[in-house]
């Protein structure tokens, strides 16, 4: 619209000059003019009217278009995404589009007449009046960075290039925000530090075998690597591994590989895009040295464990040998003792029986007999030592036979003699029923009261 208004006022300004024009040459008094020539006039004028009217169109389309060329510039000079500054010789800003005010941090149109220099760091002033001096001095453009300060902000870096004008009385520069590219950079060298103070070798290999990168380990541990390539031991059977790579599903590997006199770990890494390998390698020298002495003495263990578990298998062949032995003598000892104890048992009950069958009896006859007082003492000193002395067995025996009383161990001693109860009255000098009776009681006591079995029998089977 504004530039609609200015095109209007041009030509309102212009037609008022021409009928001024027009009215002076009247006042001059001009010859009069025939009818033809007015016409012709007329004709004339309709014409030059007409290539005015053009000419007017052509010079409006030529300043419409060299607005909008304007306006284009100055859209591309303002929104640029570089500073693009003008400074005078002395580095004073002539001229700045918006981006380079957004980097220096100062609004346009306070950036007029200061000089640059002044926003950059301490350290960058010096270079910096040294490039504005090559460049007003040559028609070379001059590169350099810098960093620009800015209050309660974090520095940035940019790289300045500058070049003189046709004219020579200004610089014309280009300020770019390097800065992200810096900290890149900056990442890049740190993590680049990261095989470089390695210890362990870290080395890059295309497919061809050709070494591209050996961090200073791997130059060190591994001499004669780049100039040998697959030659060399820590690139031994090359073609197996791409081979495995890149036909495996696994894009990696780990495999051990001697070089000299060491044992190398190695974790082959294969970049597809690159069509390189990136090797790890870990010294295993230690680990292998002791891996070989672990096996050499579990070989030995293994060894002496088999000697010695022979020597043990026969050691307790002995050993079942003497207890089976052992467990025969014992088994015999124990026969012989059970042998033993039942013939002292034996021998034991005889005593006693015999003692008190033989013995007790006729001693009570004789108490019964007048005897005197000497005589009597002497047996009763016999009886009582003979006592003392059956008195232990009489402990240890459970022979149904010391369940009699003296009168019926006589009995059972003449019934087992053979004789009938008429004898056996006459020689004990009792009557007969009386015998009887301790026969009963001997059966009662025996177990063998109305069982149809001998006395006799029973007593000669208690032996």
């Amino acid at each position: 619209m504004k530039k609609e208004r200015n095109a209007t006022a041009d030509a309102v300004a212009l037609r008022r000059q021409a009928e001024a024009k027009l009215r002076a040459a009247a006042k001059q008094g001009a010859p009069p003019r025939t009818v033809a020539d007015m016409q012709r006039l007329v004709h004339e004028l309709q014409v030059h009217q007409i290539e005015l009217e053009m000419q007017n169109e052509a010079l409006r389309e030529a300043r419409a278009q060299v607005e909008a060329g304007l306006e284009r510039y100055t859209d591309l000079y303002d929104f640029a995404p570089v500073g693009y500054l003008t400074l005078a010789p002395d580095g004073a800003i002539r001229q700045a589009n918006l981006t380079a005010s957004l980097l220096l941090g100062v609004a346009r149109a306070q950036l007029a007449g200061r000089r640059l220099g002044l926003f950059l760091g301490h350290s960058d002033r010096t270079g910096f009046s040294a490039l504005l001096k090559k460049v007003f001095a040559s028609p070379v453009k001059q590169v350099c960075e810098a960093t620009l300060l800015k209050e309660d902000q974090a520095p940035r870096h940019v790289q300045i290039t500058a070049s003189a004008s046709q004219d020579g009385q200004e610089c014309r520069l280009v300020m770019e925000d390097i800065t992200v590219r810096r900290q890149a950079e900056a990442e890049t060298r740190r993590l680049a530090s990261f095989p470089m103070l390695n210890p362990r070798p870290v080395v890059e290999v295309d497919v061809a075998g050709r070494v591209h990168y050996c961090n200073p380990s791997a130059e060190r541990m591994l001499p004669g690597l780049r100039e040998r390539g697959p030659g060399h031991p820590w690139l031994a059977d090359w073609a197996a591994v791409i081979a495995r790579l890149r036909e495996g599903p696994d894009k990696s590997l780990v495999r051990e590989v001697p070089v000299d006199e060491k044992w190398y770990q190695q974790t082959i890494h294969f970049v597809d895009n690159d069509q390189r390998l990136r090797i790890y390698g870990a010294d295993i020298t230690a680990r292998k040295q002791a891996g070989e002495a672990l096996l050499k003495a579990y070989a030995e263990v293994e060894k002496r464990v088999v000697e010695r578990t022979a020597e043990l298998v026969q050691a307790n062949k002995e050993v079942q040998d003497q207890a089976m032995r052992l467990e025969e003598a014992n088994a015999a000892l124990k026969v012989l003792l059970k042998q033993r104890e039942a013939d002292k048992s034996e021998l034991e009950e005889k005593v006693l029986l015999n003692v008190n069958r033989l013995i007790f009896p006729y001693l009570e006859k004789i108490k019964q007999r007048k005897l005197d007082a000497k005589v009597k003492a002497y047996v009763e000193i016999l009886e009582a030592n003979l006592k003392e002395i059956v008195s232990p067995l009489a402990r240890n025996l459970t022979s149904k036979l010391l369940r009699l009383s003296h009168t019926e161990l006589e009995v059972s001693n003449l019934v087992q003699q053979g004789k009938n109860t008429k004898e056996i009255a006459e020689t004990m000098h009792l009557a007969e029923s009386t015998i009887d009776f301790h026969r009963n009681n001997i059966r009662a006591k025996l177990g063998v009261k109305n069982k149809r079995i001998g006395l006799r029998t029973y007593l000669s089977s208690l032996k």
